[in-house]
């Protein structure tokens, strides 16, 4: 791996485990056993870092909001697993959700690109509902599913801060992810119909 790769690779679990206040360039040269001369030819600032791993980051989750051709979304199995997908891209680059408001009013750049992809994971969590209220699998009108498209966002981006607070640091990382997604889950679970109801109460005993 390159040492410009490596940087990133080490800042990401650094900034994950110790929290991104926590860590300087130097701690990451440190670790990374190299001088921070070296660090800083490949990247000006700490920021410049994060910048990097925003556009992995950023890269990655647009991948998961573009809805799978091979998944129709009609099931509660489709649901879950895509948003697990949704979840550990959540998961892999954490410290972005653990402080995240400090880093959009410190990067500015970072503050623009985030709200368009709050902006996409509401609309995508809308295409998806208006398409099971097409089917019949999902009775609400057009204002609810609105609402409930942009509570499923909110739930998604602050479970992680409110799994942090709610559960020992010992708990379960999978554990975790399945509690966010029956969270994001029963948001909608009121307008489902009887069926897709059951099949969550089914999901929900297997995962969690």
């Amino acid at each position: 791996m390159k040492t410009k790769d490596r940087i990133i690779a080490t800042a990401l679990r650094l900034f994950n485990e110790e929290g991104e206040p926590n860590v300087t360039t130097n701690h990451i040269a440190d670790e990374m056993d190299i001088s921070p001369g070296n660090l800083y030819y490949h990247y000006r600032s700490k920021d410049d870092i994060i910048w990097q791993i925003f556009l992995d980051y950023e890269k990655k989750i647009n991948q998961v909001l573009t809805p799978d051709e091979n998944l129709n979304y009609t099931s509660m199995e489709d649901m879950w697993f895509y948003l697990h997908m949704i979840f550990e891209v959540i998961s892999e680059y954490r410290f972005l959700y653990r402080n995240l408001i400090q880093l959009m009013n410190r990067i500015e750049f970072l503050k623009r690109h985030f709200r368009r992809i709050l902006a996409r994971k509401s609309q995508t969590a809308l295409n998806i509902m208006k398409h099971l209220a097409e089917i019949g699998s999902l009775n609400a009108d057009d204002e609810t599913i609105a609402s409930l498209a942009d509570q499923v966002a909110l739930t998604a981006t602050f479970w992680l801060n409110y799994s942090i607070a709610i559960y020992d640091d010992n708990f379960d990382e999978e554990k975790k992810l399945s509690h966010g997604i029956f969270q994001v889950i029963r948001i909608v679970a009121p307008f489902l119909n009887e069926e897709d109801k059951e099949n969550l109460n089914q999901l929900s005993a297997q995962y969690l």
